[in-house]
Order: C-alpha cells, then structure tokens, then sequence
C-alpha cells in the first residue's frame, strides 16, 4: 500500500512538473495571432538584460535577419505578411512583442525601454548566426527604430512611417538622432496623417548617416500597408528589398 502510495505520488508530481513546464512554453503563431499565414516559424521567449520576457518569432534561414517591430496599438501578428515575404526572398526574420504588448511581460518600471527589447532580438540574431542585421519598424516600430537604438551596432535601418512618439508612448531621442551612422531608409507617404510629411523631413535631416535615402509615396498608406497591400505596395516593398540586398554584400 504504502509502495503504491508513493508511485502515485511520484506519478502526480512528473504531471504536475510536465504542466508547469508546458504553462511556460510560448505560444504558436496560430496560438498567438489566430493564424501563422502559413509561415514555418518558431515561436520562443527573449529576454531583455533587464529581465523582462518577450514574446517572439523567428522564420528562414539566410544569413541576413531582419529585426521587425510593430506598431500601436498592436503585436508581432501585423508583421506575418511581411515576413513571409521576406523570407521567400531570403531573408531571415526576427520578431517581438514590445514589453507590455501582446504577450510580452509588462513591466513595473522602465515600461517604455524599446531599445531594451531591441538589444535582446539583435543579441538573438547575431549569437544564432547572422551575418548581417537589418531593423524594420512599422509606425511607432518605426520611431522606436529612429529614436531608441542609436547604441545599437546594426547594418541599417528602417523606418515604415515612423517618425516620432507622442507624449506617453515612447521616448525621442532628436539629439541622438546625429549617432545614427548605419544605412538609413525611410518610406512614407505625403498624406499620412500619422506622420506628417513636415515632420518626417525634419527628422530624416537630423539622421546622421551619410547612407541615407527617402521614397515618399503619393496617398495616405501607413506602416506596413507601404509594403504589403497598399497602392504603391509592389514598387515599395521592390525598393526595401533591393535596399537590403545592396548593403549585405
């Protein structure tokens, strides 16, 4: 009896350890955002020097891996469409949850550190192979890509529509935008009411990379709209990759 006992203590303890153990394991992207668009991706957990979780994926296998970040309010989801595209050219790609979006811990102070979070994809990317990094942010992705990893040791940058925080939602660095040597591109539209052509020239002026370009759009498409399903979408998305390509030789 007392032999039986313990068998089923022992039985009742690995079950309890196995169920703790799959609470902690991420998401799949169907899981996650309803449906992976039939991209083959791992879903994983990234943590931030300062030990915040983040949720993530990561699809394909080039040498080059592009960094996405979304924009708000949102979650790595509105990147799929993108990434599969980029992975049929190629490319490797790496995706977040900013902290306190989507599934990634909110944490109790430094709530707005994006560039945190970046340094822990980019620290993925480079210790899992990648000759070459690329960031890619859509909207407030973007102005966190302009303002918040000007540390950051990448091979370019850029920036679909993102141009500055507003109070509250993140912090600008219009100083620091002067540290940005690595290739630059912005693409945007002239009618965004997001990111007002005005202030999308005044902060590409402040960028300090002497390989810097600008592809400004007619209409009002914003983020990943410009190189995914909207109008200019085919000539746009065209112009990104051709980007890309010429700096990862």
């Amino acid at each position: 009896m007392r032999r039986a006992l313990s068998i089923i203590a022992l039985v009742l303890a690995v079950t309890a350890t196995a169920a703790a153990s799959t609470a902690e394991d991420p998401p799949t992207l169907t899981e996650a955002c309803g449906s992976s668009n039939d991209l083959e991706a791992r879903s994983f957990w990234l943590q931030t020097y300062d030990r915040i979780r983040l949720y993530a994926f990561e699809a394909g296998n080039g040498k080059t891996t592009l960094v996405l970040a979304h924009g708000y309010p949102s979650d790595l989801c509105e990147t799929l469409t993108f990434a599969g595209k980029a992975v049929a050219n190629g490319y490797r790609v790496v995706a977040f949850d900013r902290r306190g979006e989507g599934r990634s811990q909110s944490p109790s102070k430094n709530a707005l550190a994006y560039g945190r979070d970046f340094a822990a994809a980019v620290a993925h990317a480079r210790r899992t192979d990648a000759d070459r990094v690329f960031l890619i942010g859509s909207s407030y992705g973007g102005a966190a890509v302009v303002h918040n990893t000007t540390s950051l040791r990448v091979d370019g940058r850029v920036s679909l529509s993102g141009t500055r925080f507003r109070r509250g939602f993140g912090f600008n660095n219009f100083r620091g935008l002067a540290r940005i040597r690595a290739p630059f591109l912005y693409v945007g539209t002239r009618r965004d009411p997001y990111a007002p052509l005005n202030e999308a020239l005044r902060m590409f002026r402040r960028v300090g990379a002497s390989d810097k370009r600008k592809a400004i759009y007619p209409g009002g498409d914003h983020g990943w709209l410009l190189i995914t399903t909207g109008r200019y979408s085919a000539p746009s998305l065209g112009l990104v990759f051709r980007w890309i390509q010429v700096r990862s030789s």
